[in-house]
């Protein structure tokens, strides 16, 4: 369903839900997702939706300071854990992440065994929600913020110019959606779309898509970006095609 809403975005929205629910007319749950979506578009469309099924989203997901699945372990919050994990997907080691939040390892590592747990025993979504949420503010956190990676991936790209890129990405909606199509484009050519991410932006996929979260995570955005990024995908596969058979770069193509 939802993703017909986003094909059909492109032309008179409001019809083309009531169209779709022609399909359904007698699901009652269906009637409410198109009644959120009437009103608020698709991520109201979306959080309602999962809500129907006992899911929450990113919106909805809720923070009890009682709830057993998001109390600390070892003094290690969720947000703790997943700043900690973008750092490491950003090259910084759990020695590192672990002197910060002053820890010992064997404690991080039971941490980071729970809180997968949690996650993957969590039939609601909640606690991954709320871990995709910070996930995304890794930059923001008190201590682990400003953590630089000891190991950080080769590549011949300045630092100062992966940090242009990255604050690109986290405010420019075109150019975040432009980047994941030249990802799916690079992989359908046979090619390391995580090493072509390095390689060409100086970043991490962990960094890209911690730069877009805000984006991934709003329907709305998702629907006005889709064919933006399928259209980006075509022309970085043109332009792989013509590099692996020797006929050059697009010059069109700016990163």
């Amino acid at each position: 369903m939802f993703k017909k809403f986003l094909k059909n975005l492109t032309g008179d929205t409001e019809n083309a839900a009531k169209e779709t629910t022609q399909e359904q007319p007698n699901t009652g749950n269906y009637q409410d997702v198109l009644k959120a979506y009437l009103k608020g578009g698709e991520q109201a469309a979306f959080d309602t939706g999962a809500a129907s099924v006992g899911y929450t989203t990113m919106n909805t997901a809720t923070e009890d300071p009682n709830d057993p699945q998001l109390q600390p372990v070892h003094g290690i919050t969720i947000y703790d854990y997943a700043a900690g994990a973008a750092k490491l997907g950003a090259g910084c080691t759990e020695e590192q992440v672990c002197q910060v939040l002053g820890v010992e390892r064997p404690l991080w590592d039971e941490a980071q065994t729970t809180w997968n747990n949690r996650m993957r025993d969590d039939s609601t979504f909640n606690v991954m929600n709320v871990y995709s949420k910070y996930f995304g503010m890794a930059k923001d956190h008190e201590k682990l913020g400003t953590l630089q990676p000891a190991n950080a991936p080769v590549t011949d790209v300045p630092s100062d110019a992966a940090s242009d890129t990255l604050q690109r990405l986290e405010t420019d909606k075109h150019y975040f959606f432009e980047i994941q199509g030249a990802m799916q484009a690079a992989y359908d050519n046979g090619i390391d779309g995580a090493q072509w991410l390095i390689d060409n932006l100086g970043l991490t996929v962990a960094q890209v898509n911690s730069a877009g979260t805000k984006w991934m995570s709003n329907m709305n955005i998702m629907a006005e970006m889709i064919d933006h990024q399928e259209k980006m995908k075509n022309e970085y596969s043109q332009r792989f095609a013509k590099e692996s058979g020797g006929g050059g770069v697009a010059d069109d193509i700016n990163f």
